[in-house]
């Protein structure tokens, strides 16, 4: 879990190029408000995290195999959110152009993950 913290700043690095491959600050459609992309980008630092943690456990896996289950973890969590990457782009796009939304975005996708973090070691420690 402690790896999900450090993975915020390649989020960064993501959205900022993002930030340069457009730069129109139109509301997408469809859109999602900020506790919505709280939810999606939470789940996205998860399931990235659940990712390369099998990378790292399993450095045989091919990039091939990783592509698709990085399809395998990302489209069912668009689907949840009724968008598709296209859409999330454009979402993310709408967000770098209004910075200080951002801020609060990611600063409650931190606080989210550093909760999940501290129960996950709770459990951890009365397991053992």
């Amino acid at each position: 879990m402690k790896r999900i913290l450090s993975r915020i700043s390649i989020t960064a690095l993501l959205l900022s190029s993002v930030l340069l491959s457009a730069c129109h600050s139109n509301r997408p459609e469809p859109f999602l408000d900020k506790e919505q992309m709280v939810g999606l980008l939470t789940e996205i630092r998860l399931a990235e995290s659940r990712l390369y943690n099998d990378r790292e456990t399993d450095t045989k896996i091919s990039d091939k195999v990783m592509e698709q289950r990085a399809l395998d973890i990302y489209v069912p969590i668009f689907k949840e959110y009724g968008i598709n990457y296209q859409q999330y782009q454009k979402l993310l796009t709408y967000y770098m152009n209004h910075p200080d939304d951002l801020e609060e975005i990611m600063q409650e996708v931190a606080a989210n993950l550093k909760t999940m973090e501290t129960e996950f070691d709770g459990q951890e420690n009365r397991n053992q």
